[in-house]
């Protein structure tokens, strides 16, 4: 008989099984069971069952553990193309929903001739292990083999248990998902962190774009710069669209806001449209850095290229914040292409471990006169920056 809870994948499903899912009262157990005129060999044969289903269910519940994990981190979600949440988990916990069935089918009592019974889930269900009345046995365990009708009670309770874990596992995910999804505040960090490993991971593409100066049209932004409250807008698309949409939505609003903020792809990475105006002093300074060559004798380094000391002090002056970061040194090595050649980010770093041995007021004292020089030079200079457009 096909399986009823495998026929109606959905959260109604999930959370009808998860009421059901408890330990057995030893009462309602023997009722249960004193309705089926089981055998000795009929109690044997399913009690090696439930064993079986105990440990396929236990390998399903550490999966779906380390699902949970990881579920509700990224922002977009593949799964949404075909399927809800409700039908990806039931698919992921298919042993425990048959065994689940197989448990329904023993204990439900013999079919009456002649009448017939739906296979849905209000109906499938006859045993009086879950629901419904049932009579109090005055003999209680005596009339069985003590041993056997004991294993089973015991097996049969702790694979509930067991699969009772699993389900509001499941049901976690699921409540956890429409948390965020209501929850600009939960949802917000998320898009964030997505949307900048997006951003990093595909910035040549991002440049090709760019460069190629295409029209660029995405729905997506479209509607979050229309949007009142795009925060809220953000929370209600949480895993509404899928990596690869996802993926295309990044590139447009990067292009996008870096054209309107008149900075590139790197620029709007680094310093954002909040801090362009620093963007634009990095990029006449560089406009300008052989006339700096001239004026500054540490400008200079190994190869004819700007000096490892140099550039890291540079990078401290744009906000650096002394990690490693590429993308701050492209924006420092792109505009000198052609021009100057720039050390490498492995210099840089080894630049800033010699500042170990040097007492922080001193490094203090020395970028803050650094910054000073670097301010006037970019003052010195009349060109004015592009203008952020609305």
């Amino acid at each position: 008989m096909p399986n009823p809870y495998l026929n109606e994948p959905n959260e109604d499903t999930l959370r009808t099984i998860d009421e059901k899912f408890a330990p057995v009262g030893d009462d309602r157990f023997i009722y249960s069971l004193q309705q089926k005129k089981w055998k000795p060999e009929d109690i044997h044969g399913f009690i090696s069952k439930l064993q079986i289903s105990y440990e396929y269910t236990e390998l399903e519940y550490k999966r779906i553990l380390k699902l949970k994990d990881t579920y509700n981190l990224d922002y977009p979600s593949d799964h949404k193309l075909y399927f809800d949440t409700a039908i990806k988990l039931m698919n992921k916990i298919h042993s425990t929903l048959a065994s689940y069935n197989n448990i329904i089918n023993g204990f439900n009592p013999k079919k009456k001739r002649g009448k017939k019974y739906k296979n849905d889930i209000k109906s499938h269900d006859r045993t009086a292990l879950f629901k419904g009345a049932y009579s109090k046995d005055m003999f209680g365990w005596d009339p069985y083999d003590e041993r056997s009708v004991q294993n089973l009670y015991k097996d049969l309770n702790d694979y509930l248990i067991l699969a009772n874990n699993v389900l509001k596992t499941c049901l976690d995910i699921i409540d956890e998902e429409k948390a965020i999804r209501s929850d600009p505040e939960l949802a917000y960090p998320l898009y964030e962190n997505s949307y900048n490993r997006s951003v990093n991971n595909n910035r040549k593409l991002i440049e090709s774009i760019d460069k190629a100066n295409v029209n660029i049209d995405n729905c997506i932004v479209k509607a979050m710069e229309e949007a009142e409250d795009v925060k809220k807008l953000i929370a209600s698309m949480f895993h509404e669209i899928n990596h690869a949409d996802f993926n295309f939505f990044c590139a447009c609003k990067k292009i996008s806001d870096g054209r309107k903020a008149g900075l590139t792809p790197d620029e709007l990475i680094v310093f954002g449209k909040e801090n362009a105006e620093k963007a634009f002093r990095l990029r006449t300074l560089l406009d300008h850095i052989m006339e700096l060559t001239e004026q500054r004798d540490d400008v200079i380094g190994w190869k004819g290229m700007l000096a490892g000391k140099f550039v890291m002090h540079l990078l401290f002056w744009c906000g650096w914040d002394g990690r490693k970061n590429e993308n701050m040194l492209r924006c420092i090595s792109m505009p000198c292409t052609g021009i100057i050649g720039v050390v490498k980010m492995g210099a840089v770093m080894t630049e800033k471990r010699k500042l170990i041995n040097i007492d922080n007021k001193e490094i203090m004292k020395q970028q803050s006169a650094f910054n000073q020089e670097m301010d006037a030079f970019v003052d010195s200079f009349s060109k004015e920056s592009p203008q952020e457009t609305n």
